[in-house]
């Protein structure tokens, strides 16, 4: 029989541990996430599995974990996206900036394997793309009815931004076959989105 997990207080999260679940996710690009147990991940995060069950208690706290201090350090791009300036070049190089170093370190493939395998932790990263989904369609709005951007269809920029948050970004066949990082895709759609809409 498996070892039975014994209910008990966990020490709470400090930036030490921020930093070595981190350094976790650029070491599973590649890895079937369901396959994992604990043991693999204490491994992985070159930890004793004693030292992880003081923090965590399943893998699915781990991922959650995980991804809930990306998605932390994403939401800064409000502050981007509502700063005071006509400068639209100004807007969406910060924008890019931010979420491409949000995707630093993170493959398409593990995002497709966190979908599948870990719903909790996807639901995190799927809830933040809505809202930067319904954020940017706002900023089109804001931007055309203040003739900062050309009149183009916002419906359709909110539909080719759909594709590419909730779609492309799991397509790992796509990106291993174009071998162009999450992060430069990202500042690449950025760029030539926001370029078109410049006036």
């Amino acid at each position: 029989m498996g070892r039975k997990s014994v209910e008990k207080d966990r020490k709470l999260k400090t930036k030490k541990v921020e930093k070595w679940t981190q350094e976790l996710v650029p070491r599973l690009a590649y890895v079937e996430l369901g396959s994992l147990t604990m043991d693999d991940l204490a491994k992985l995060l070159n930890k004793s599995k004693s030292t992880v069950y003081q923090y965590f208690t399943t893998k699915e706290e781990i991922f959650e974990y995980i991804t809930q201090v990306r998605i932390d350090a994403l939401v800064q791009y409000k502050n981007e996206l509502n700063k005071q300036s006509d400068d639209i070049r100004y807007h969406y190089e910060g924008l890019a900036l931010i979420l491409s170093e949000g995707a630093r370190d993170i493959s398409p493939y593990y995002l497709h394997q966190l979908k599948i395998n870990f719903p909790t932790a996807w639901k995190i990263i799927e809830d933040f793309l809505y809202t930067l989904l319904k954020d940017l369609k706002l900023f089109y709005e804001k931007g055309m009815s203040n003739n900062l951007f050309k009149p183009i269809s916002i419906e359709l920029l909110h539909k080719l931004d759909q594709y590419f948050i909730m779609q492309l970004i799991t397509d790992y066949h796509f990106f291993n076959e174009t071998e162009t990082s999450l992060g430069e895709m990202i500042k690449d759609y950025m760029f030539l989105k926001f370029e078109g809409l410049n006036k």
